[in-house]
């Protein structure tokens, strides 16, 4: 195996993120509105695609923010902004913010797609219709985080590479685990040793987003923030109370904690939603999947997968279809000594998988794609839509880790042990943060989200990433919070992704009219959307 050179892109996957308190600062002052400069989308910025199918209502626009507040010596980042614009200009009642999540994902990349899907909805149907005429009557506004394509960028170098590196919870050696040490702190230091990366995070962007909301003349700041959106909801919201309008967070992360609080609690959610789905549904029709009937003999031998296979994979399973087909190819490359993919695809072309015809041609496409992937990132839902630097800069930057890296690797031992179903985000960004050199950032008081008027939450009962634990520590934390559940639920991201009604409705009536649901908790039964194309979202959080 080759030494760890490079940051896998699979850390910046599959954890939604919070920080911890730090020392309070003196009041926000009111900033001086700035102007928005708007210009058409040019193809460096959003995708020609959108730019075409939108048309004149999508614009693109830099405005300046001072590079530290009440600092003007300082000078000033160029920050970037998008915007879809009311469809019926003479209904128009404001503005709604979005951000995406990531940290590091890029609204322009998102906030188009978005605008499109709620443009093009029925307005007679019976759930979307309510998107169709946000769209109608709101422009859809983001604001681009600091760092990011279409501001002012500060890259970190040297950047992780396009490919992953070793997954710290597979390759358990000693030399290993020494590699993985040593260039997470190269990398940590040549990060956060660039000067701008300290005026970055999650206090500048919520700093942003208010100088935004003045540039735009709106009265209130009416937000959707999905995951690590969530937390910048809550950050606007404990800075700019008096200034909040409607606000819903959806896939709620546990802004109350920290960032080491939420990352370590997605290993358990994770192994635990693949225990349910994959390992136990397959052992109760052990004639279909051949895997028998012990659900502990099934997770022993998906430990002994080879390494490269159980690296691939293990992240990506969620059936009984996907887990028979991994452990019927794992068996085949521990036979052969190493993968060979053509071999591979070939003999599970003809290969009897299961009895049961349905079943079996299940388990021979999920084998294929396997095949596939097999070498390649666990997540390849990313597509480079997550930038390295200001993922780096938000997630380390804005809180303390622990920084005993023999605390790390005790949990990468503990995960491959007890959650290997998760693998390794937890402990490479535990090991690049641990090593970050910048001190945490301020960060404002969540007493002050008592001043603010009611936050609408959604979240998915069983969204490893963001955990249901974890978003009801930020609802009692958040007075005057309502939140609605998705009962069966495994979806990050819900609203305009699902048929549920309580969910749709709930969150569609409160950004039209201010209507919250009758309690202050409600749960219903989990609807999928049998058609509707999903907008995208940044895959971390």
């Amino acid at each position: 195996m080759q030494p760890f050179y490079e940051i896998p892109r699979r850390v910046f996957a599959s954890l939604a993120l919070g920080v911890i308190p730090c020392a309070l600062s003196a009041a926000h002052a009111h900033p001086a509105a700035p102007s928005i400069a708007w210009t058409a989308c040019t193809a460096d910025l959003v995708d020609e695609r959108w730019s075409d199918a939108l048309g004149e209502r999508l614009e693109c626009g830099s405005m300046p923010a001072p590079v530290e507040e009440g600092q003007p010596a300082k000078g000033s980042f160029n920050v970037g902004v998008v915007r879809f614009k009311a469809g019926i200009p003479a209904q128009r009642e404001g503005s709604i913010f979005f951000n995406f999540g990531g940290p590091g994902a890029n609204p322009l990349d998102m906030l188009p797609q978005t605008a499109y899907l709620w443009a093009t909805r029925a307005a007679d149907h019976p759930l979307e219709g309510d998107r169709k005429r946000l769209s109608d009557r709101f422009d859809l506004v983001a604001v681009v985080p600091r760092g990011l394509r279409g501001g002012t960028r500060f890259p970190c170098r040297p950047g992780p590479a396009s490919n992953p590196g070793p997954d710290p919870t597979v390759y358990l050696a000693d030399w290993n685990w020494a590699g993985f040490v040593r260039e997470a702190r190269a990398y940590a230091v040549a990060c956060s040793e660039n000067p701008l990366q300290r005026f970055g995070g999650t206090l500048q962007h919520a700093r942003d987003m208010e100088l935004a909301r003045l540039a735009l003349g709106e009265p209130v700041m009416n937000f959707v923030g999905v995951s690590y959106g969530s937390w910048v909801g809550a950050y606007y919201a404990s800075m700019y109370a008096t200034h909040v309008g409607r606000m819903v967070m959806d896939s709620v992360m546990n802004y109350a904690g920290s960032f080491e609080d939420q990352a370590r609690a997605f290993p358990p959610e994770r192994q635990a939603l693949f225990t349910r789905n994959a390992v136990l549904a397959s052992v109760v029709d052990p004639l279909a999947y051949r895997l028998g009937t012990d659900p502990a003999a099934v997770m022993a031998r998906f430990r002994n997968m080879p390494h490269q296979a159980r690296e691939s994979w293990a992240a990506s399973i969620g059936t009984p279809s996907h887990l028979a087909a991994a452990l019927t190819l794992a068996d085949w490359i521990r036979q052969a000594g190493e993968p060979d993919k053509d071999r591979l695809r070939s003999r599970a072309a003809s290969f009897a998988f299961s009895p049961d015809p349905a079943t079996d041609r299940n388990i021979r496409a999920a084998a294929t794609k396997l095949v596939q992937r097999l070498g390649e990132p666990e997540d390849p839902t990313l597509s480079g839509r997550v930038d390295p630097a200001v993922y780096f800069t938000v997630v380390c930057g804005d809180t303390a880790w622990n920084k005993n890296t023999r605390a790390w690797r005790v949990l990468a031992n503990d995960i491959a042990r007890d959650y290997p179903a998760a693998n390794g985000y937890t402990v490479t960004m535990g090991l690049v943060c641990a090593n970050w050199t910048s001190a945490p950032r301020w960060r404002p008081s969540l007493a002050a989200l008592a001043e603010a008027p009611p936050i609408l939450m959604i979240q998915a009962e069983f969204d490893p990433a963001t955990p249901y634990s974890g978003a009801m520590q930020a609802f009692r934390a958040t007075p005057g919070a309502y939140m609605v559940l998705a009962r069966g639920s495994t979806a990050h991201g819900l609203f305009g992704h699902s048929a549920t009604p309580c969910v749709e409705h709930a969150v569609s009536r409160f950004l039209l009219s201010g209507e919250l649901p009758p309690r202050h908790t409600t749960a219903c039964d989990f609807v999928p959307s049998p058609d509707a194309p999903r907008s995208p979202r940044a895959p971390s959080v």
